[in-house]
């Protein structure tokens, strides 16, 4: 089984970032972009595990969810990875010190299942690039940073889900396996 834990984003939020959606879409075909049921802040990728293993994660992650207090997220950051010369994703985040704190937890107590590979930073992956030119790429990310700055994206986190997901030619599916409220 394929998992990873990540939150929600609230669909007044998830409504705003189809908007930005919209006007990437109108200004390039080489980004292709999140749909709406995929849109999440992973926490931690853990990759294919047994089923017996993800029964211990759920276990794990009932005792670590009380832990927290709910916190607020800002998406006021737009940005790339790897790099301009080889940008393979398009992201929304923000730097959140609750965020950091909790998966830095959660990702060392599960390391033994499968280690992290990824600094920690709040985001959420709008769109995955694909050979795109360096000048349509800063236009791309100079109009989703006004937009970020005439709306504002942010809410509450209260919970975050154990996922599952399945691999298909049109992409990935998600099925919600557990929710974990935050105290």
């Amino acid at each position: 089984m394929r998992v990873f834990i990540a939150f929600n984003i609230p669909d007044n939020t998830k409504s705003k970032i189809l908007d930005l959606e919209q006007l990437i879409k109108k200004k390039t075909k080489r980004i292709r972009l999140t749909p709406e049921d995929n849109l999440h802040i992973t926490i931690k990728f853990l990759g294919e595990q047994p089923v017996s293993t993800v029964s211990k994660i759920i276990e794990f992650l009932n005792e670590e969810s009380k832990k927290y207090l709910p916190f607020k997220v800002k998406l006021d950051r737009v940005g790339i990875f790897k790099d301009l010369i080889s940008p393979r994703v398009l992201w929304l985040g923000e730097n959140n010190n609750d965020y950091v704190d909790m998966s830095f937890r959660i990702n060392k107590r599960l390391d033994i299942f499968r280690p992290s590979d990824n600094k920690l930073f709040c985001h959420l992956t709008i769109g995955r690039i694909k050979l795109i030119e360096k000048n349509e790429l800063l236009d791309v990310l100079k109009m989703a940073k006004a937009f970020l700055k005439e709306n504002e994206l942010s809410f509450e986190v209260s919970n975050f889900y154990l996922y599952e997901s399945k691999l298909n030619p049109k992409g990935a599916v998600y099925r919600k396996i557990e929710k974990f409220n935050l105290r």
